[in-house]
């Protein structure tokens, strides 16, 4: 979870409701949930990285659905729960849309943050050129993501990562080109949704997409 910032506020809104449901809550578990869906078993979540540790247990065992989430439907009800969140799962999985139905489907409203397409092209090491040059190409983004993702109003758009991104310059940005690391708004899509949002997948030429996407990107935050 990149915003931090939001985890108070996210707390006070899932301790107020009576069903919440965590989606893909394996990897860092969010103890006011009362329920959790996940391709990972329960006996292996990643208790340590709890998100909030000073919050008492709410789900078990008997409320952990072992499932993979790309596979619908989940096995709840429609608007079964109050509240879900969806911290860090759209950009790792290979069906996001169908993630983005059934989030709606069985909740009524919640929140979902990802990493931003911004992040996902930019390198936050210093001496990129360096250690390049000497074969130690630092991280850029997160390669294991499959998507970038993009947010509009209550609009997502999932663009396809596809290889070449280190391989061509003009693909990604690096510390020292623009002068400083990423702000946290920089580097997160987040939406507080309720009700309903969108979602669609872009299909695009990534010779033009991904070139485009980082002039733009550059001159935007050269003039922030």
């Amino acid at each position: 979870m990149i915003v931090f910032e939001n985890l108070p506020r996210l707390r006070e809104v899932a301790a107020a409701k009576e069903r919440v449901l965590d989606v893909g809550g394996w990897f860092r578990p969010f103890n006011l949930a009362t329920h959790v869906i996940d391709v990972g078993e329960f006996a292996t979540r990643r208790v340590h990285e709890t998100l909030d540790p000073e919050d008492p247990l709410r789900y078990s065992a008997e409320t952990w659905t072992q499932h993979d989430v790309c596979l619908e439907p989940w096995p709840f009800p429609d608007q079964y729960f109050d509240f879900v969140i969806c911290s860090h799962l759209l950009e790792d999985v290979r069906d996001p849309l169908t993630v983005c139905r059934e989030l709606q489907r069985v909740a009524k409203a919640g929140y979902i943050e990802t990493p931003s397409r911004l992040r996902e092209i930019f390198s936050k090491k210093r001496f990129f050129r360096l250690k390049s040059l000497f074969g130690n190409v630092p991280e850029v983004g997160f390669r294991h993501h499959r998507w970038f993702v993009e947010l509009a109003g209550t609009h997502f758009s999932f663009t396809e990562k596809v290889a070449g991104l280190l391989e061509n310059r003009s693909y990604y940005l690096t510390r020292a080109q623009v002068g400083r690391t990423l702000t946290v708004a920089e580097s997160a899509v987040e939406l507080w949704w309720e009700g309903s949002f969108t979602a669609e997948e872009r299909f695009v030429d990534p010779r033009e997409d991904y070139p485009l996407f980082r002039h733009a990107a550059f001159a935007a935050l050269r003039r922030g």
